[in-house]
């Protein structure tokens, strides 16, 4: 009886507090995930127009990542989370993804690093929690993606992911972690594992393999279908070969059928908003890569 109370406990707290976790959860429990990063920033000599279009293809996912938030200080020597950047930006795409793709999942993705006014203080914050709580509550948003890559620690990170999962579990939002593309030992794969719900390998460019990535990983204990693959379409890209390439053969190709063939539980893609720009014109995306994700993984899978 405990056990049932606390289910349906559970399920009354994710349809009344986070209404939108459902209607998401229909959409991705059938198909893998397909995800976008965009940034709410512009380059130099870039306008905002230039990169959010209305040929933008936010139908073209089921998970998208707003980078990036940050992490500040508030009253009471505590720590909460904002944008990184204009509002205005990350308003819009809000706005835009739930008009013409109501079922996809929008996150924030917090960036950082381990230092003690970041995620070093914050996963010591006992209110940090209720605070990301707050602030995903207030824009619509479904959950929370990590993006902590420099000055990694076991212990703050475990005790970031178990605080933070806890809390956001309980009230129907999601949270991932980007990670490296091999793991490293700030990784505690018994923790992460129960406290993640996916992490997104930074499996980028055309000489890294999501195959050798994603086997790591799964030595190390992180089931297979709690991993994302990663793939890169910023241009330029200068590191492990270079962006992700196109064609039947290209590489976007070439991870995407390995997701969908070992069970992995989707692909990702950095960054939708400088998605093979023009070759003349680097301030506008084509979105080719985007394009190509999509229909791989949907059609093929």
């Amino acid at each position: 009886m405990k056990t049932l109370i606390t289910f349906l406990t559970t399920a009354l707290i994710m349809l009344f507090i986070n209404p939108a976790y459902v209607q998401a959860q229909q959409t991705l429990n059938s198909k893998p995930i397909v995800a976008q990063y965009f940034g709410i920033w512009v380059e130099k000599g870039q306008t905002w127009e230039q990169k959010f279009r209305i040929d933008t293809p936010f139908a073209k996912l089921n998970r998208l990542y707003i980078a990036f938030g940050k992490i500040i200080k508030v009253a009471g020597d505590h720590f909460s989370i904002e944008f990184d950047g204009d509002n205005r930006h990350a308003q819009a795409i809000i706005d835009r993804m739930r008009a013409v793709n109501p079922t996809a999942e929008i996150f924030i993705s917090l960036g950082g690093d381990g230092s003690s006014n970041q995620f070093g203080g914050a996963a010591k914050d006992q209110k940090f929690a209720e605070n990301v709580l707050n602030f995903l509550a207030k824009y619509g948003l479904n959950g929370l993606d990590i993006d902590w890559e420099i000055d990694l620690d076991k212990a703050n990170l475990n005790l970031l992911v178990t605080r933070l999962y806890t809390s956001l579990h309980n009230a129907g939002y999601k949270l991932t972690l980007a990670t490296w593309p091999s793991p490293l030992h700030a990784y505690d794969m018994q923790v992460l594992k129960d406290n993640l719900d996916q992490i997104n390998i930074m499996s980028y460019g055309k000489a890294i393999s999501l195959k050798n990535c994603a086997e790591q990983y799964i030595k190390k204990g992180f089931p297979a279908n709690k991993l994302i693959g990663g793939i890169e379409t910023e241009i330029p890209y200068y590191q492990f070969g270079g962006t992700d390439s196109l064609g039947p053969t290209g590489t976007i190709a070439q991870k995407t059928k390995y997701a969908l063939t070992h069970g992995l539980a989707g692909m990702m893609s950095w960054r939708l908003d400088n998605d093979y720009p023009q070759e003349n014109d680097l301030r506008y995306p084509t979105y080719k890569g985007a394009h190509a994700l999509w229909e791989m993984m949907m059609l093929s899978g």
